[in-house]
């Protein structure tokens, strides 16, 4: 009977995981790391435009950062850099730094941030690959 149920959990699990497989690419990708106590959720929009920085204080049961110079040297495909400052916006009840960025060329970018948040200095290297 045991062995029965978690062959149904696994079947259910394959299916729901073969039918979000497609819908990732549709949403872009969100990529996590943590670093001096604070946690960093990259996220990429499917057309590769727009980018959306999540910040968490760890030390604070992950309670959204909203203060904080957050700046981006940002690498292409062909090795152009970029050198922004994200600006923050709450938008609804989620509040982000956010940038605009053309990602049409196709490959690997390389997102290399660095955060300055209550006395807090920390860096996060982040890949995403388009192709």
């Amino acid at each position: 009977m045991g062995i029965r149920r978690l062959s149904n959990a696994l079947a259910v699990c394959f299916f729901v995981a073969l039918f979000l497989a497609p819908l990732s690419k549709v949403y872009g990708a969100e990529l996590v790391k943590t670093d001096n106590g604070i946690k960093a959720a990259l996220k990429i929009d499917a057309a590769g435009s727009m980018t959306d920085l999540y910040l968490y204080d760890l030390s604070k049961a992950l309670r959204p950062i909203k203060e904080a110079k957050v700046f981006a040297t940002i690498t292409s495909p062909g090795g152009k850099k970029v050198e922004k400052e994200l600006m923050g916006m709450e938008m609804g009840k989620t509040f982000s730094f956010m940038s605009a960025l053309d990602m049409s060329e196709k490959g690997r970018y390389i997102f290399d941030i660095r955060v300055e948040a209550d006395k807090k200095t920390a860096k996060f290297s982040f890949i995403y690959d388009n192709r």
